[in-house]
């Protein structure tokens, strides 16, 4: 074989950890550019959160009372996005991030979509969902 035909044991580990990151679904960020209103509501700057801009991101943050809550990415609409209070509704353990879905890693393991529904129990009910709108530039939140 000549030299120019040869493969590397590097290149093909580099092309792999490519091949393997184009697979890997997102994972909710923390999010940035959230603003706590004296209300109480929470305003998040889609400029802020890239992760916002296709169906599915998701951005993590806490509210004013410091619950945990997750911006899910539902439509393109300007509309199209769903808050999750991130307590799991069997023993309000905070849920983490699985694939594109949600578990109870610390409890008794309830799973749920990235739009709160419940796919796997002990728990019966959907994730909380709390109050959005949305204009083209931020969403609020509570």
């Amino acid at each position: 074989m000549t030299e120019e035909n040869q493969i590397s044991r590097r290149g093909v580990l580099c092309g792999i950890a490519v091949l393997a990151l184009g697979m890997v679904p997102d994972t909710a960020l923390a999010a940035t550019g959230v603003k706590v209103l004296a209300n109480g509501k929470v305003q998040v700057s889609l400029a802020a959160n890239p992760a916002l801009a296709k169906v599915g991101g998701v951005v993590q943050f806490s509210d004013a009372n410091g619950r945990a809550l997750a911006l899910v990415r539902t439509s393109k609409a300007t509309n199209g996005f769903r808050a999750l209070d991130l307590a799991c509704t069997h023993e309000q353990v905070t849920v983490e991030q699985e694939g594109n879905a949600w578990r109870c890693r610390a409890g008794h393991r309830a799973k749920f979509d990235i739009g709160g529904n419940v796919l796997e129990g002990p728990a019966r009910t959907n994730l909380r969902t709390v109050k959005v709108s949305a204009t083209k530039t931020r969403v609020t939140v509570g």
